[in-house]
Order: structure tokens, then sequence, then C-alpha cells
């Protein structure tokens, strides 16, 4: 038999969770979120003809903060942020601690030459440039027609 323990709030409780989890999902799905304890940084991905571009605002954090790993087909990327503020003023002493901590895996697609990988921090931003191998681009195919004269098509 299970003890059950009396939790008059429980209600209220539940709704508010359903609340963050249909607006705030990373708070719901981590409730260390609450306290501050996990940051997700946001991150774009474009596909351009030679390079795949990631970019993720990590505001607070610079090279040293970070960590990037390859291993196999999967990118990942993780970080920790430590901040502390002191102020004595006027009588008044204020102290401010903010910790947090991220780890965010990608699977990098066919065809991404991983030995070529480069980053750079600037002004918050992370960039990471993942070069695409020659066999992976786009290539054109020569088709010859009945007169035996070749017409270009484009395939990608």
């Amino acid at each position: 038999m299970n003890l059950v323990h009396y939790t008059p709030n429980r209600w209220f409780d539940t709704a508010f969770d359903r609340l963050f989890t249909d607006f705030w999902p990373t708070v719901a799905a981590y409730p260390e979120a609450r306290s501050g304890n996990v940051i997700s940084p946001r991150v774009e991905i474009h596909n351009g003809e030679n390079e795949i571009v990631l970019t993720a605002e990590i505001p607070g954090l610079g090279k040293s903060d970070l960590q990037i790993e390859v291993n196999g087909r999967v990118l990942t990327l993780s970080g920790e942020k430590k901040e502390e503020h002191e102020a004595k003023e006027n009588g008044y002493y204020r102290s401010e601690r903010v910790y947090g901590s991220f780890k965010r895996s990608f699977t990098l697609p066919d065809g991404v030459d991983a030995e070529k990988i480069s980053a750079s921090v600037e002004n918050g931003v992370l960039h990471l440039s993942l070069p695409k191998k020659p066999e992976a681009k786009p290539k054109r195919i020569e088709i010859e027609d009945a007169t035996g004269e070749a017409k270009k098509i484009e395939v990608s």
C-alpha cells in the first residue's frame, strides 16, 4: 500500500504546469529551468550551396564557456554560464548569481565534411560553418538527344 500525501493546491499546480507545457515547452520539459539552471540557446540552420551554417544565440558566453564535439554524425553543442554580481551601495549589499548549462545535439546530414567544420563567437552569437563534401553538391548531367547534341539538365 502506498501513502498518498494530501496536497490541497494540487489541482492548481497541475493547471499551472499545463500552461507552461503549452506555451513554454523548455520549462515544462526541464522543471529545473524554473530556477534558472537550464538555458537552451535558440538555433538557426541555413542550408547553402557549399555549406550549412548554424548560428546559436549564446549571450554572456564566450569561447572558453563552450564545447563543440562531433561523434560520428552527431554534432553536440554544450556550455555553461556562470555570472556573479556584487554591489555595496548606501549601506545595502546586493549579490546576484546566474548559473546554467545546456547541451544540444544535431544529426549531421550525409555529405557534411566533419573534418572541416569551423566555429567562431561574436557578440553573443556562435557561428558554425559545416562545409559540404564535393560529391554532396548538385551535379549537372548532360543528356544527348536523337541528333547527338548534348543538352544540360540541372539536378538538385
